[in-house]
């Protein structure tokens, strides 16, 4: 078994700034329960990369970010059973505008 420590996800690595043409992430829950670091809410998951499945913590919130998008995106598809252990889905991900004109991450999944 590999001691390596399992990478984050890492949004700066997603760039779009355009709703119409986000980026795509391929993911398949391995795990629901949540678990908070110092800087973040997150989750294990595996993504696909060109290498095939790979395990990835998902940050799901910042600590330091009052954008809870994607935490409440998550708990409510866990709440209503869309999201589930082995469950397959697409994260699309792109810099919007905040209301205060600030740029912002905005999330969609296609649950």
């Amino acid at each position: 078994m590999s001691t390596e420590p399992i990478p984050y996800i890492k949004w700066g690595d997603y760039t779009s700034h355009d709703e119409n043409n986000p980026d795509v992430l391929e993911i398949k829950v391995s795990d629901l329960v949540t678990f908070d670091t110092e800087y973040s809410v997150n989750v294990q998951v595996l993504l696909k990369t060109v290498n095939g499945l790979e395990y990835r913590i998902l940050p799901l919130k910042s600590n330091t970010s009052l954008n809870a998008s994607l935490f409440n995106q998550w708990s409510k598809g866990v709440r209503e059973k869309k999201i589930k252990k082995d469950t397959r889905f697409k994260l699309f991900t792109w810099i919007g505008e905040s209301k205060n004109g600030f740029p912002i991450r905005r999330f969609r999944t296609n649950l």
